[in-house]
């Protein structure tokens, strides 16, 4: 009997670390560009020019190949921006007649904090205790969402304006998650 709740602890621990950790996002955005052609590594270029001029340390940039679906699927282009404990994945890509441009950001979670998430039962519960979700936490997140979004508009703005092409007030706003749920 012993060893059989050994074992079904011991297997329960396996399917606790083998699960795959959800995606925790702050907010996100996405917009079609119609009838507007434009290369995504200049654009790419072009943002991190932008956010560099205005300073901000520790910014990271790289460029990163998401797969579009399984393991087996083709890739796309992302332009990804790490700062503190987030992390924004820009999407600019060809659709249709026109460009199509989107972007994440993430909470990034510490291997302790993703471990702890882990433990059968209780992870979620310690990592609350441990890893809470403070007003600072949140207000960092959407200053360096405002930070990003604005120098997206910014180049968005400067690439398309001989050509008509104008963002409403409406199709400038990000969307927020639910951001003290956790």
């Amino acid at each position: 009997m012993i060893s059989f709740i050994i074992f079904l602890l011991f297997v329960i621990i396996i399917i606790g670390l083998l699960r795959q950790p959800k995606e925790d996002y702050h907010s996100n955005w996405a917009q079609l560009l119609s009838g507007f052609k434009f290369s995504t590594k200049r654009f790419y270029e072009l943002i991190k020019q932008e956010m560099q001029s205005h300073e901000i340390k520790e910014i990271q940039f790289e460029g990163v190949n998401l797969k579009t679906g399984s393991v087996f699927s083709s890739e796309r282009l992302y332009l990804r921006i790490r700062w503190q404990e987030y992390r924004y994945d820009l999407c600019f890509a060809p659709f249709g007649d026109g460009c199509f441009v989107s972007w994440w950001l993430i909470y990034e979670t510490s291997t302790n904090e993703e471990l702890l998430t882990k433990i059968p039962f209780i992870g979620e519960w310690i990592r609350g205790a441990f890893y809470r979700r403070t007003y600072y936490k949140i207000d960092t997140a959407s200053m360096f969402m405002t930070f990003s979004h604005h120098s997206v508009l910014a180049v968005i703005d400067e690439i398309t304006k001989d050509t008509g092409i104008r963002l409403s007030e409406i199709e400038r706003k990000p969307i927020l998650n639910n951001i003290f749920h956790r």
